[in-house]
């Protein structure tokens, strides 16, 4: 927490009573001002808890005319009758000073609110109990305030987290109205709050607009979804924040419906709010918990035997006949995760993972411990390569990024600009230090190959996308792509023509994929259980299926061994299943140790 210059005990107030108010706690300083939660004794002795925004020292004439502005608002913000947008006064009085002290000559401004029992919405967001039902409801109660103060052709110009209060029984109220301002009248004052501002700029001189307001209420919503995330790029939100729920496991209408105050063009965002919110609150009340386990890997080892990385809402954890004698890296690591890959690096195969925590931190855990490795970053990918070096593929700032870790050698990073990179979906080590990689930028699959001359080659048809992988193959690689309707098509990569559709129509949650035998080897996760595609085999030259499970499956992983042996694994109704090729191939269940 920031620190504040002054100590609870301290009293201000107008020139004419300059102890009326006391300082009792120290909220936070942001801007140019402090926030105090602080006692007015009124001339009966009445006391009363009030919000006290102290504007750092000015210039005495810039003082007096803030002081004005101030005015101004409260006015206005009494006469527009807005319910639970709460309305401040203003005053100007010298320093926060000791009782009976002498105060300074220097003024200073002080905005003063009825105190609420609230806390910013972006701390209500991250210790909630509620659900989505609860955000639903903050939501439509906020929305309701800023609309009806569209409704009366005013804005508030500067909605953000620390600006909306949300109480116990989850009301709302809306604060800081500094910058309240009618449609009508033009701007003497720019504001910016990073993260929280449309790409298109106030200017002093222009005319303000609602759609600022509704860019500002789609990075909220954006906040009461994924309150463990960073700061949003304003220049690419809605790609960002698209990208950040799909990874997180929202479905795509919730995404795309949540994306839409975010739109790069200020006349598409949604106006009124009302019925867009009624529609998230229906998607939310329809919308499945998010599974506990949201990434899987599965590692056989130099035995065969498979271990089960897994990363969720209780962080990591190993699995499965390969446990034995491996730990998890110590320390404090990543808190839930939305996306992990593991392998076996250096020549001893040490244990490495990385993860993708639901804030958008890559950490890197092995022997000795956890450590961040970036952050802001979006989608995993990445296998151990032919060197023995954990490579990992990210995207960061719209941008593509490689990490690579071995024992011994120092963690290194590099940007990669060739290829533009909302998300990284898939990642293969083709040859020898040459990798081709699968990433998503702007609801289009793109395929490269660092280093190379040739462009980012587009896959498929434009669309939001679920998952990704890829695999080698004797025709060359291949990639699998999963659309958010649960269908699945299969490329040919470096070869024209149509993509054919996999899955018999049969939606799917998850997939994963492995260059076997002649062919592909495809998993697919959904409602109908675990489907897996093998290679056509014998005299037939169509490919063939095999279900291990019919019930519901979320995830799904598959890895070769180095006998050539298959191993899959997939989360089950919420439980670790594995199955491995036998000495025959034959497909046999593994029992699976307690997991630690």
């Amino acid at each position: 927490m920031s620190e504040s210059r002054w100590v609870p005990g301290l009293r201000f107030g107008p020139e004419f009573d300059p102890e009326q108010y006391e300082l009792l706690e120290f909220h936070h300083r942001g801007g140019e001002a402090e926030v105090w939660r602080a006692v007015r004794t009124g001339h009966s002795g009445l006391k009363e808890l009030v919000a006290a925004k102290i504007m750092l020292e000015r210039d005495p004439s810039e003082v007096r005319r803030w002081l004005g502005r101030w005015d101004d608002v409260s006015h206005n913000a009494h006469r527009l009758g807005v319910n639970d947008l709460v309305v401040p006064s203003f005053l100007l009085g010298p320093s926060p000073h000791r009782p009976g002290a002498a105060p300074s000559a220097g003024l200073l401004g002080y905005q003063i609110s009825p105190w609420v029992e609230g806390v910013p919405l972006h701390t209500w967001a991250r210790t909630q109990r509620g659900g989505p039902a609860a955000v639903a409801e903050v939501l439509a109660r906020l929305c309701r305030i800023v609309d009806e103060l569209h409704r009366k052709r005013w804005v508030h110009r500067d909605i953000s987290p620390a600006n909306v209060l949300v109480d116990a029984q989850n009301q709302v109220k809306l604060i800081d109205l500094t910058f309240l301002a009618p449609l009508d009248h033009t701007l003497t004052v720019a504001v910016f709050t990073p993260g929280h501002v449309p790409p298109e700029a106030e200017q002093v001189g222009g005319f303000p607009t609602t759609a600022k307001d509704l860019f500002a209420v789609g990075t909220l919503a954006r906040t009461l979804l994924l309150p463990d995330h960073g700061r949003l790029d304003h220049r690419l939100a809605a790609e960002q924040a698209r990208a950040e729920l799909l990874a997180a496991g929202y479905g795509e209408d919730l995404a795309r419906w949540a994306c839409e105050p975010l739109a790069r063009e200020p006349d598409r965002r949604p106006s009124p709010l009302g019925p867009w919110v009624g529609r998230g609150r229906e998607l939310l009340r329809s919308r499945r918990p998010v599974a506990r386990t949201a990434g899987l890997a599965v590692l056989p080892d130099r035995a065969g035997r498979p271990l089960l990385v897994t990363g969720g809402a209780d962080g990591t954890a190993l699995a499965g006949p390969g446990h034995h004698g491996q730990r998890l890296p110590a320390g404090q690591g990543p808190g839930p995760v939305r996306e992990l890959l593991a392998g076996w690096a250096g020549h001893q195969g040490e244990l490495v993972v990385c993860a993708e925590d639901r804030g958008g931190t890559l950490w890197v855990g092995t022997s000795a411990g956890w450590w961040e490795a970036a952050r802001g970053v979006s989608g995993l990918a990445g296998a151990v390569n032919s060197a023995g070096e954990m490579t990992v593929w990210t995207a960061a700032g719209g941008a593509l990024r490689s990490y690579r870790w071995a024992p011994g050698l120092t963690l290194t990073g590099q940007e990669l600009p060739g290829c533009p990179a909302d998300r990284v979906l898939a990642a293969l080590e083709e040859r020898a230090g040459s990798w081709l990689v699968l990433v998503e930028h702007r609801e289009r699959v793109l395929s490269w190959r660092p280093g190379s001359a040739e462009r980012p080659a587009p896959l498929g048809p434009p669309g939001a996308l679920r998952a990704g992988a890829l695999a080698r193959t004797s025709a060359g690689p291949q990639a699998a792509t999963l659309r958010p309707d649960g269908s699945v098509q299969l490329h040919t990569l470096d070869t024209a023509g149509p993509a054919p559709e996999i899955g018999d129509g049969e939606p799917s949650l998850g997939v994963a994929m492995a260059g076997h035998r002649g062919g592909p080897t495809v998993a697919l996760a959904g409602a109908g259980g675990v489907r897996l595609r093998l290679p056509a085999g014998g005299a037939s030259r169509r490919p063939r299926w095999w279900r291990p499970t019919l019930r519901p499956a979320t995830r799904i992983a598959l890895a070769m061994g180095e006998d050539w042996r298959l191993c899959l694994a997939a989360v089950v109704e919420g439980e670790l299943q594995c199955w491995q090729e036998d000495a025959a191939y034959r497909w046999q269940a593994v029992a699976l140790p307690e997991q630690g």
